[in-house]
């Protein structure tokens, strides 16, 4: 049988979110921003694979049952692609975080990092991709700036 060369990145992904479980409990009080490189899309499928697309979603929806939201970064809060990704919806708030070694920083396509927040940080935290060309830096991932307002 020939082994598959398919990455699984949600399967990781999965893995990190059962470990959160165990900070989260059924406590919807916790305070925790999580972030980082997820290798997966979100809102991916108006012309990609639905599978994928279902996927991806429950990666989402697992951090939500958590009481982790989905925070950014999104439009206007960094560039958006251009030219734009077909597999995404062309109304998507996605913005491009990650070039390929084909793309530049300027015509990056993908957004693979993202940021959650618990819903008692979520109205007091920006998210934003340092994503234009002249601010992206020397990684193939642009910087993702988060700022948490105090009351």
């Amino acid at each position: 049988m020939a082994q598959s060369t398919q990455i699984y990145a949600d399967a990781s992904v999965h893995r990190v979110i059962s470990d959160l479980t165990a900070f989260v409990g059924h406590n919807h009080q916790h305070r925790i921003i999580a972030a980082g490189d997820l290798n997966i899309l979100y809102g991916y499928g108006e012309n990609g694979s639905a599978h994928w697309a279902c996927r991806y979603e429950t990666v989402f929806n697992r951090m939500a049952a958590l009481g982790l939201s989905f925070v950014g970064p999104q439009a206007p809060n960094g560039r958006q692609a251009k030219p734009w990704p077909e597999e995404l919806p062309k109304t998507s708030n996605n913005v491009p975080t990650y070039y390929t070694s084909h793309q530049t920083s300027a015509s990056a396509t993908r957004q693979l990092d993202f940021v959650f927040a618990s819903k008692a940080l979520t109205d007091r935290t920006t998210v934003r991709a340092l994503n234009e060309p002249n601010e992206w830096g020397p990684s193939d991932h642009c910087l993702v700036e988060i700022q948490l307002a105090y009351p």
